[in-house]
Parts: C-alpha cells; sequence; structure tokens
C-alpha cells in the first residue's frame, strides 16, 4: 500500500475533486466517517458543512484540510468493505479517528484506490498538527496495515 497525503488549501477544492469523479461514475463515496448522515444519503453541501463547520472554529490556521490517496496493487482485490475498514484503521492511526472525513473509491486508474478527505480542526477548534505527519505517522500506520490485511508492502510495488 502507497500513502499520498496533501495538504490543500481549500476543502472545497478536495471535496469537489472527488464528487466530480463521482458525478462522472468514475468513483463512489464509500463512507462518512463521524457524520450525523450516511454517505449515500448527503449532497455535496451536506457534507461541506460538516467540515466547514469545524474549519470555522479556528480562524488563524492555514492548514485545515488533509486528502489521502491509499493505492493497492493491482493484484489485490478488496471490498468496499475492506476498503472502508482500512481507511478507518489508517485515519485512526495517523491521529484522525475522530475526525468527520469522507472515504471515496476511485476506477480509474489501473489499480485500486482510495481517497480520504477530511478537516485539521478539532471539535475544541484546536488543529491537527500535520508536519511530517507522513514520514511519522502515516509511515508508521501504513506499514501496520500491510500486516494487518496481508497486503503487498509499498517497498516491492515501487519496485515493480
Amino acid at each position: 500500500m502507497v500513502a499520498k497525503i496533501t495538504t490543500p488549501k481549500s476543502i472545497e477544492a478536495a471535496l469537489n475533486y472527488n464528487e466530480k469523479k463521482v458525478q462522472k461514475g468514475n468513483a463512489i463515496c464509500l463512507h462518512a466517517v463521524n457524520y450525523l448522515n450516511e454517505a449515500k444519503n448527503m449532497n455535496f453541501y451536506q457534507k461541506l458543512n460538516g467540515f466547514e463547520r469545524l474549519n470555522s472554529l479556528n480562524e488563524r490556521a492555514t492548514t485545515k484540510t488533509l486528502h489521502v490517496s491509499l493505492n493497492f496493487d493491482p493484484s489485490e482485490k478488496l471490498t468496499e468493505n475492506k476498503l472502508s475498514q482500512i481507511a478507518s484503521d489508517y485515519m485512526e492511526r495517523i491521529g484522525f479517528g475522530n475526525q468527520p472525513y469522507l472515504v471515496y473509491k476511485h476506477e480509474d486508474a489501473g489499480h485500486p484506490h482510495i481517497h480520504i478527505v477530511s478537516t485539521t480542526i478539532k471539535e475544541n477548534g484546536s488543529r491537527i498538527n500535520t508536519h511530517n505527519i507522513g514520514r511519522n505517522q502515516s509511515e508508521k500506520a501504513r506499514k501496520e496495515i500491510e500486516q494487518l490485511y496481508g497486503l503487498v508492502k509499498a517497498e516491492r510495488q515501487q519496485q515493480l
């Protein structure tokens, strides 16, 4: 599994990117975590409002968005349920388990992958530090999840 983390300037841009893929039939929103409704029962603005409500609690923070893609080996046939479990385990391990986040399964590449969109602003208005999150939390989480789910290791994927 290969994890790629970006911190876009706008939650709306990250959400728009994924929702446009859904509209084109190239993705589905698998899961809404820490939302009041299921993903399938929410429109774009309801999803966005879940993030913006928290983002408004911290006006000083410049980085409020987390956009992760988890990429799997083409040989791996993962069910939607398994992808949701992996996303939840990953988010928990990088410190975002209590945050609202949306999980999208993209079907527009030669390999299975999911995108996860979240906010870095917590319920109390403080910000989750994302400095070096890739090197620190994500790398450890990736290795643990590869082991736990028997996934193709990232080191092997990069050699292919």
